[in-house]
């Protein structure tokens, strides 16, 4: 009896290891496959009249030739800047060190590391989809789709801020599952992706302020005794530096940028309507210091914290006076945030959507209204899991609900939207198949004598 059950058991273990391993070749396999399919579809070739703009290009290059973080505009130099989070122009200085050949060169650089960064992402895609509770499969479909409609993610910094969004919600799902005695490794993790998303989304305070919260909330004391140090005062550490940076060269508390009042007064005014190409269109973004040379001026003369408390101050004034309007264009930013499109009109023929682009923003517009239905599934399936990604979109959007649309600042949770978007598919496909299968057996029995 004992020899039946021993191998009864030994057969059983075979059977997992095999299913494991099986399992775990196929979701490899799966995975090189959607990283060699992503570097097909986001081919990049060499153009010796490519070149980059921005602000962080600017600041890329002014660490590189005078070791400065300033002069982010390309009208007048300055001075000393935060006017966006310093992890992107440091990495992009960092990559036009180590691989420049001139402008051109750098930017093929440039293009080449952040097409490598995404289809390191979409191929890790059914990994992150198994640690949310939505299975390797659905991550398959979900990566297969976006590989499909091929969202144009430019600015490249895009890439980068979904890759380290999507592993730090990786390991905050793992660190909830594991008990408290095992969970100081994974927390040290977090505690340092935490901080470096900081320098590199500041957007992100809202989710990360929740998921905090929610510790605190589950774990009471034993937070402060066994996390505190990881979760609040790592993140701060790596933090700090660069505030202590701010304070010293502005003399003012600057904790990572300075330019929300800046955004917010170009995206609120008299002529303002509620994307960025339309601004640009019309004029309407001629009182931006990359655009006017007075403006920057003033930047120069009062420097950037105090030029950009007065932006502030005149959004403050003018929605006061105008909140009806400021409602509207909030309406339309949330709108199109979810729905993108710079003309206003969902229709992608129209307005600025760009030839080439129908079917991207067609595949956007479907995994959208799908990830809702999907939301609810990994509700029922798997709740931590679905208050994590409820988390990224409803906590990270809020501040471009009040400034003006880019279809760029969704990129980061991007990611989200196509994962819960294939969960209905994917759960489709598995009942369809169930149904098909029980059919067939039931056919089958019947037929035997």
């Amino acid at each position: 009896m004992d020899g039946g059950r021993r191998r009864a058991h030994d057969l059983a273990h075979s059977v997992v290891s095999f299913v494991t391993t099986w399992r775990s070749q196929y979701c490899a396999t799966a995975c090189v496959v959607l990283f060699l399919a992503t570097l097909a579809r986001y081919w990049v070739s060499y153009d010796p009249s490519a070149s980059l703009g921005g602000e962080g290009w600017r600041l890329a290059h002014s660490l590189l030739d005078k070791h400065q973080f300033a002069n982010p505009y390309e009208l007048l130099d300055t001075g000393p800047s935060a006017v966006i989070a310093p992890a992107w122009p440091v990495f992009l200085a960092l990559l036009m060190k180590t691989f420049g050949g001139g402008n051109a060169g750098d930017v093929y650089a440039i293009r080449w590391a952040a097409v490598l960064i995404l289809a390191l992402t979409t191929a890790l895609f059914p990994v992150f989809s198994r640690r949310l509770g939505m299975g390797e499969l659905n991550g398959i479909i979900g990566a297969s789709i976006w590989i499909l409609g091929k969202p144009m993610m430019v600015p490249w910094d895009a890439f980068y801020d979904a890759i380290l969004l999507a592993v730090t919600c990786y390991v905050y799902r793992g660190y909830l599952e594991q008990p408290p005695q095992r969970a100081g490794r994974l927390a040290w993790i977090l505690g340092c992706l935490m901080g470096f998303l900081m320098l590199t989304i500041p957007g992100v305070a809202p989710m990360l302020a929740a998921g905090l919260a929610w510790e605190i909330w589950r774990r009471k004391i034993a937070f402060f005794k066994e996390s505190l140090l990881p979760l609040i005062l790592l993140p701060a550490l790596i933090v700090t530096p660069w505030t202590v940076r701010n304070y010293l060269v502005f003399h003012s508390l600057v904790p990572i940028r300075d330019n929300f009042g800046l955004e917010l007064s170009v995206s609120n005014n008299d002529c303002a309507q509620f994307s960025i190409a339309l601004n640009l269109a019309s004029g309407c973004m001629n009182d931006h210091p990359s655009l006017n040379l007075n403006e920057a001026r003033k930047v120069l003369e009062l420097g950037e914290p105090k030029y950009f408390e007065l932006r502030r101050q005149e959004a403050l004034h003018w929605i006061g006076d105008h909140p009806a309007r400021f409602l509207k264009l909030t309406a339309m930013r949330f709108v199109f945030f979810w729905m993108p499109s710079e003309s206003g009109t969902i229709h992608v023929g129209l307005g600025f959507a760009g030839p080439g682009r129908h079917l991207e923003r067609y595949v956007i517009y479907l995994m959208t209204l799908l990830s809702g239905a999907g939301l609810l599934i990994l509700y029922q399936r798997d709740a931590r899991s679905a208050a994590i990604c409820m988390s990224c979109l409803t906590l990270y959007p809020l501040v471009y609900y009040i400034v003006e649309f880019e279809d760029r600042y969704r990129y980061p949770i991007m990611w989200v939207t196509f994962l819960l978007g294939a969960l209905p598919i994917t759960t489709y496909m598995r009942r369809f198949w169930h149904a098909l299968y029980a059919r067939e057996r039931s056919a089958a029995e019947g037929a035997s004598p």
